[in-house]
């Protein structure tokens, strides 16, 4: 349990990051998204605000986009209707990530005539990679029969990641060839998937450790796939 310390109080900072985060991040903001509004997927121009999201047709004059409002319809989306909502629509964007995660669970398969191990011990890492992000845009109909309308987000991220730990290095997981019981200071690098809900994001990693200091050469799981799950805030 005393390991797990920790890990709840990052997740303490997480939370506080994640709050102070909650209009940065992921809602809809003005910029370009791809959506298929108008029946096949197309680049679109968002324009957010207090009361109504306009949605602006383009097209492309060269390297440019420009706002096509001659050819086809803009389409907007009030805060309140009285009467059935609109059809839902979905909005997604594309990009670089860049995030501070830990893997708080470690499943080390069995090496050695030693059994799986699951590490609780604390680390943290460097993750980037490509991700993208779907904004579902919905009508719901609140006790007084008005329609509201609600967004929701949620984005899948892929890419690699590498950091710092710490790791058991005991008689056991030496093959008896120490005497002492210590925490070693790893260096992970590995590749992730992850899911974000809102301000929540999960993920599964695959990855391996490599032991920092004379001990290495002995120690049972130095560079030996793991896998864990993924904890992480995004800082980009």
């Amino acid at each position: 349990m005393f390991k797990l310390y920790p890990l709840l109080f990052f997740l303490l900072v997480l939370s506080s990051c994640l709050s102070s985060k909650q209009s940065i991040k992921f809602e809809l903001e003005d910029g370009f998204y791809q959506s298929k509004i108008s029946g096949e997927k197309e680049t679109i121009y968002l324009d957010n605000e207090l009361d109504y999201l306009y949605v602006f047709p383009l097209k492309k004059v060269g390297d440019l986009y420009e706002v096509d409002t001659l050819r086809r319809e803009t389409f907007v989306f009030p805060q309140q209707l009285s009467y059935y909502p609109l059809d839902p629509v979905t909005f997604t964007t594309h990009g670089f990530d860049v995030d501070v995660i830990t893997i708080p669970f470690k499943y080390r398969f069995p090496v050695f005539g030693q059994p799986q191990q699951l590490s609780t011990n604390l680390n943290a890492s460097l993750y980037t990679g490509y991700r993208t992000d779907f904004y579902s845009l919905k009508y719901k109909r609140n006790k007084l029969g008005q329609y509201i309308r609600q967004s929701k987000h949620y984005g899948l991220s892929f890419g690699a990641f590498s950091g710092f730990g710490s790791s058991p290095v005991t008689p056991w997981f030496t093959n008896d060839q120490i005497t002492e019981e210590y925490d070693g200071l790893v260096w992970s690098n590995g590749l992730a998937v992850s899911l974000g809900i809102d301000y929540l994001n999960l993920g599964l990693a695959v990855g391996w450790d490599r032991l920092l200091d004379k001990n290495s050469s002995v120690w049972i799981y130095q560079r030996k796939p793991w896998l864990g799950l993924v904890i992480g805030i995004n800082i980009n």
